[in-house]
C-alpha cells in the first residue's frame, strides 16, 4: 500500500480525512511527527503508525491458530461473538476449542479495547457457509481438485472482526439473558425487531468507535470499499456470497445468524463511513 499526494480514489480520501482528525495537514506532518522517513509516501510503516494510534491493539499469542497464507483482500466482515465479554477471553477459546483456525483476526471489547490475534492479511475460518446457500442464491460453485471450495475462497478474502455483545437475549420476568444463561443489566438492552428476535444487547460507543477506525484502516489498506446497504449486510446477500468487494456482516451470508444485529447507533457509523471515501 503505497498513498502519496498524487495519489487518486477513496484510500487517499480516507488518508487524509483521519490526518486532519488528528490535526495533520499533509503526509510529512504525520511522518515528521513520528520520526519516520519524511518522504510523502505512506507505505507501510507509516499505515502501522497510525493503525496503533488510532486503535493501541494488545497483541494476543495466536501463532499457530490462523492460516499464514496472503491472499487479496476483498471483503470486510463484522460479527459479534455471542458468548464473550472481553476479546482476551475469545481469543483463549478459540486456542482450546478443538476447531481447526476458526477464528477472527480482531477482537473488541465493551471498553473499545481492540485485541488482535493475528495480521489482517492472513486469514482464519469465520462465515461457515453451507454449500447449499450458494446454489440457493445463483451463486456458481468454484471447485478446486474436484472440491466446491467457495467458503474457503471467502474466508481467504475476508478481513473480520468480532464484536464482543452477547447477542440476541431473551427476557424472564423483568431479566434478560443470553442463550448461554448471563443476565444482562436493563441498561445493556435494546429492543428490536430482527430474525425472530425482541431484544439484543447494546453495542457500547466505544466499541462502536474501535469498529468504525478499524474498518477505516482496513478498507484503505486492502482496497475494499466502505459502502452502506442495508440489504447486503443484513440479509443473505447475492453480492456478498459472490465474492463481491465491500462491506458486510456475518448475517449477509448465513439467514441462520444475527451477527451484528442493525442497532441504530451501529447503522448510523456505517453509513458516515462513506463520508470519509
Amino acid at each position: 500500500m503505497l498513498i502519496t499526494h498524487k495519489s487518486q480514489g477513496f484510500q487517499k480520501n480516507i488518508l487524509f480525512n483521519l490526518l486532519k482528525e488528528l490535526g495533520f495537514s499533509d503526509i510529512e506532518s504525520f511522518q515528521s511527527k513520528y520520526g519516520l522517513a519524511v518522504d510523502g509516501v505512506f507505505g507501510m510503516k507509516s499505515y502501522e503508525k497510525l493503525y496503533n494510534l488510532l486503535l493501541n491493539p494488545e497483541k494476543i499469542p495466536f501463532e499457530g491458530f490462523y492460516f499464514k497464507q496472503v491472499f487479496p483482500k476483498k471483503q470486510i466482515i463484522w460479527h459479534h461473538s455471542a458468548g464473550w465479554d472481553n476479546a482476551r477471553g475469545m481469543f483463549d477459546w478459540w486456542r482450546t476449542d478443538k476447531l481447526f483456525h476458526v477464528a477472527t483476526a480482531i477482537g473488541i471489547s465493551d471498553n473499545g479495547k481492540v485485541s488482535q490475534g493475528f495480521d489482517e492479511q492472513y486469514w482464519a475460518a469465520s462465515i461457515g457457509c453451507k454449500n447449499n446457500v450458494f446454489s440457493a442464491n445463483g451463486v456458481p460453485f468454484i471447485y478446486r481438485n474436484g472440491i466446491i471450495s467457495n467458503n474457503q475462497m471467502l474466508d481467504e478474502q475476508a478481513v473480520a472482526v468480532e464484536i464482543c455483545n452477547w447477542g440476541s437475549l431473551s427476557k424472564q420476568g423483568d431479566k434478560f439473558f443470553s442463550w448461554s444463561g448471563a443476565e444482562v443489566a436493563r441498561e445493556r438492552v435494546i429492543e428490536l425487531d430482527y430474525k425472530g428476535y425482541k431484544f439484543f444487547e447494546i453495542y457500547t460507543d466505544s466499541e462502536i468507535k474501535s469498529l468504525k477506525y478499524w474498518s477505516l484502516l482496513n478498507g484503505m489498506r486492502f482496497e475494499i470499499p466502505l459502502n452502506y446497504s442495508y440489504n447486503d449486510m443484513f440479509t443473505v446477500s447475492k453480492n456478498a456470497l459472490s465474492g463481491k468487494s465491500g462491506l458486510y456482516t456475518h448475517n449477509s451470508y448465513r439467514f441462520d445468524k444475527n451477527d451484528v444485529a442493525p442497532q441504530p447507533k451501529l447503522m448510523d457509523m456505517a453509513t458516515k463511513l462513506q463520508e470519509y471515501m
